[in-house]
């Protein structure tokens, strides 16, 4: 492990480059008489500081300099001139370059070895702060990668309760049928051909039905980069086709009203997903707070939807944060609403919560004003 900062001294004169490491011999030192040598270093060495001389033949301190701003992964070492070229003009010239000291020949060693202190100490907090930032973005990337690993979960769970709820009437209907054939079997009844044959084609009916179901549940949660043009009640009534059922069984009533001629331009998909996260959030609260008669209104205009619920408001305690991660107004992982608004982000539009006298109302917008 590394317990001493590094600077690369980069000096044609031999002599020069010995007074230094004498100075700065509490520091990991590494000399170059050349540029082109201390390139090629510093592509392999975890370099702290470089100390920089102009006058070197074949390759110039500022063609170093500039060549050293072009690499982006060394481009942050801070350099100091150390030179003899004392005029105005080069002085400008080297922090025009990128040089954060200049440090004119002869110089006097205590204010040499104070400035590289200084740089640095200024370096190691850049480093720290590097370090910090790097992780934190590995940390926010686990985040978002199990954020998206539950929202699948969560996906597949309701995809199961849905698929249930819509399948309780067809799986009764098939009860029925096959419990009274097999009734009268038993009971050695003669059956009547055609309406043993009616009872097959009904059977195939209910069947085909189901399958479709599932037809239709695939293509929902199937995820499509495609934006297209389309209108939101088209979208919704999609939607209401999925999760009917199970809104029936619970006695949650939803009224739309639409006033809607202009389509918008989204990932329909992607669209439909944030609208069924929205109306599992209200089923949720409704159940929590056990709220009599539930009803969901939805107004749709030109690029505008607005959903609202008698379920008694969002949590003062989460209101500002409810988009955030890991934030819900009843007890889930509370990732669906994060996820909403980045949908919305990444399709132009803008989606809002409040509250009003009844509940929560989810305003989403498009952005797009195409005529």
């Amino acid at each position: 492990m590394q317990t001493k900062q590094t600077i690369l001294i980069i000096d044609d004169i031999k002599e020069n480059i010995d007074v230094l490491v004498g100075l700065l011999h509490n520091y990991d030192l590494i000399p170059s008489l050349d540029g082109v040598t201390a390139l090629k270093i510093l592509e392999h060495e975890d370099i702290d500081l470089i100390l920089l001389d102009i006058m070197m033949p074949e390759m110039d301190g500022f063609e170093v300099c500039i060549l050293i701003k072009q690499n982006s992964k060394i481009k942050n070492i801070p350099i100091i001139f150390l030179t003899g070229k004392n005029s105005p003009t080069d002085i400008e010239n080297g922090f025009k370059l990128g040089a954060v000291d200049y440090i004119s020949k002869p110089f006097e060693p205590n204010e040499l070895i104070m400035r590289v202190k200084t740089h640095l100490e200024l370096r190691g907090y850049q480093k720290n702060l590097e370090k910090k930032v790097k992780d934190e973005i590995l940390k926010n990337k686990q985040q978002q990668h199990m954020i998206y690993q539950q929202s699948k979960q969560a996906a597949l769970g309701e995809l199961l309760m849905h698929i249930a709820h819509q399948w309780t009437q067809p799986l009764s209907e098939l009860g029925s049928i096959n419990t009274l054939m097999l009734a009268k079997a038993k009971l050695g009844l003669e059956v009547d051909a055609q309406k043993q044959l009616d009872s097959q084609y009904r059977s195939q009916e209910v069947i085909k039905f189901m399958s479709e179901t599932l037809d239709t549940f695939k293509n929902f949660y199937q995820p499509t980069d495609n934006r297209t043009y389309f209108l939101i009640k088209d979208s919704l009534s999609h939607v209401i086709t999925i999760i009917g059922a199970t809104f029936d069984y619970e006695n949650i009533q939803v009224i739309v009203h639409s006033y809607e001629v202009k389509e918008i331009y989204a990932n329909m998909n992607e669209f439909e997903q944030v609208i069924l996260s929205i109306l599992n959030n209200a089923r949720n609260i409704f159940k929590q707070r056990r709220i009599k008669n539930p009803v969901i209104n939805i107004k749709i205009e030109n690029r505008k939807v607005s959903i609202s619920d008698n379920g008694g408001g969002i949590d003062e305690n989460i209101y500002e944060e409810i988009f955030s991660p890991f934030k819900s107004g009843y007890e889930s992982s509370g990732i669906g609403l994060a996820l909403t608004k980045s949908i919305i982000d990444k399709n132009d539009g803008v989606i809002t919560a409040t509250n009003n006298s009844d509940g929560a109302v989810f305003t989403i917008e498009f952005l797009q004003w195409m005529d």
